[in-house]
């Protein structure tokens, strides 16, 4: 199992659940949340940026620039769901919406990307992401909140930007496309909410700190994955994380832990071992 694909999948599951602290015990409003968090990104983000942040020229041509206004379009849309989300929906329910994202991505790599074409990564991953769903669907009809309305914008919006991003890697570093995208991000969360920032208690500064320094691992390794072993074969290893929430989430959130969780492990595991072999 590659290493990149795996600190992304372990950062966000830790991720995942310092948001949902801090959004649901803590009670941080998402129009404070958000500004800080995108600051403490490009901050830590920028400690990396002199050792690994490269630009290639090329960003000027037309395509760069096209394919960079609609990454930031999308990733500004996907932000305002996913927080909002995040928020109101339980971490159980959360999770369920959540992971059809990298089931979304890994099909839209399949039809825009050629280069992602391997039949044995493409079966592991639908086989992974598809279980992964049935094993965590509740026997009773599931409707969709307002929260969980705004997380499937999420996941749409999430994953095309993705696919964009795998192209946009061809001009920018990992670390210098990260960068640049957050700090803009930053300049029109901060103007658009203008939080009162003076009104953050210490302990919640902290906690969007942790959610940005793991955000910055996530992203940042989910990036060399994509430019080392594929967005598909990428998400198939990241269809780990929501089973890690599950369990860890049983753990500190004392949430209802069910063991078909286990089950669809072993299933993703065996999936990824089998792409890991046959796929490469």
């Amino acid at each position: 199992m590659e290493i990149f694909p795996l600190i992304s999948a372990i950062s966000q599951v830790g991720g995942i659940l310092v948001d949902k602290v801090t959004l649901t015990r803590r009670q941080v409003e998402v129009r404070v949340f958000i500004p800080i968090l995108f600051l403490f990104l490009v901050l830590t983000t920028g400690i990396l940026y002199p050792f690994l942040g490269k630009i290639n020229p090329d960003f000027l041509k037309p395509t760069s620039l096209l394919l960079f206004a609609a990454m930031i379009l999308c990733a500004i849309i996907w932000n305002f769901f996913y927080y909002r989300g995040a928020q109101l929906e339980k971490v159980h329910d959360y999770e369920l919406i959540i992971m059809f994202q990298p089931l979304f991505t890994i099909l839209l790599a399949t039809i825009f990307l050629k280069g992602e074409r391997n039949i044995h990564i493409i079966i592991a991953s639908l086989v992974a992401a598809v279980f992964l769903i049935i094993a965590h669907i509740k026997k009773q009809h599931f409707s969709l909140t307002l929260g969980g309305w705004n997380l499937v914008g999420a996941v749409i919006f999430m994953s095309v930007e993705l696919i964009i991003i795998s192209q946009l890697l061809k001009v920018y570093s990992p670390v210098a496309l990260y960068f640049v995208r957050t700090g803009i991000l930053f300049l029109f969360f901060y103007f658009y909410y203008r939080p009162q920032v003076n009104k953050i208690s210490n302990t919640n500064l902290w906690l969007i700190f942790a959610s940005a320094a793991l955000g910055t691992v996530q992203m940042v390794s989910k990036f060399y994955g994509f430019e080392a072993y594929g967005v598909v074969y990428t998400s198939l290893i990241l269809i780990i994380s929501p089973v890690l929430v599950y369990i860890l989430s049983n753990i500190f959130l004392h949430e209802r832990f069910k063991t078909r969780a286990v089950l669809s492990f072993v299933v993703i595991l065996g999936c990824i071992i089998y792409a890991t072999i046959l796929g490469k």
